[in-house]
């Protein structure tokens, strides 16, 4: 299958990223790694609850969490992949989490000082990462995502803290993932930003255009194996 990528799916809440994420690993391969994005689910996030209701108190507190949690598999996709083990798909990754971190300090929920803490220890943990062979950036419409959102509340375990989740919100951290996966762009990551506004509805559509993706992601040529274990994002 030729060199072993390592593969994030980012997208605003909503997008549709971990299906994705899911049904992409298994048209990868039965030796893909998939990494989901934690969530309230099985005490993955603790805080997520908290931080709904009370922000300012609890935006450091979750996001230090979800960076040391995110840190933890981006070391174990990319090992997986430095030993040829196969493809790594992460649900969200640790490149993304910044772009909550960028959001909280924006809606004055984080302050500059605790900005600038969540970003030394950001950048203290790179000294280990590598940045990922492929972003995979959903495309949805804030507003498309915020219905997804209130159709899936009630439908899946670890979801109904979203109903806080306002427009604004999503349109604010959709300008953030797009900042943040231009940067990994300019750093030599392939970023395929694939339109994922429409519901495929049967399983036909969905695995047409996941396995279409898995073809694109084939095609992708990683850069020099030496030279990737130097390179760091900002």
């Amino acid at each position: 299958m030729g060199r072993c990528k390592v593969i994030v799916v980012e997208g605003i809440i909503g997008a549709g990223k971990s299906s994705l994420a899911m049904e992409l690993a298994r048209a990868l391969g039965p030796n893909t790694l998939l990494l989901m994005e934690p969530d309230e689910k099985d005490e993955a996030n603790p805080y997520l609850s908290d931080f709904y209701l009370d922000p300012k108190r609890w935006a450091l507190t979750m996001q230090v969490h979800l960076l040391q949690a995110r840190y933890a598999q981006q070391l174990q996709a990319q090992w997986h992949v430095i030993n040829g083990k196969g493809h790594a798909v992460l649900d969200r990754s640790y490149f993304g989490d910044t772009c909550f971190a960028r959001l909280q300090l924006q809606m004055g929920a984080m302050s500059p000082r605790e900005f600038n803490t969540y970003q030394r220890i950001y950048h203290a943990m790179t000294a280990s990462v590598m940045l990922p062979t492929l972003c995979i950036r959903l495309l949805v419409a804030p507003d498309i995502a915020h219905d997804r959102i209130s159709r899936r509340m009630s439908q899946r375990e670890g979801r109904l803290c979203e109903s806080t989740i306002d427009l604004k919100y999503l349109v604010d951290l959709d300008k953030q993932i797009a900042n943040m996966s231009s940067i990994l762009r300019q750093q030599g990551v392939s970023v395929i930003d694939m339109p994922w506004d429409m519901d495929r509805d049967t399983e036909e559509q969905r695995m047409f255009a996941i396995k279409s993706l898995a073809a694109r992601i084939a095609e992708v040529e990683p850069l020099d194996e030496f030279l990737d274990l130097h390179r760091r994002t900002v």
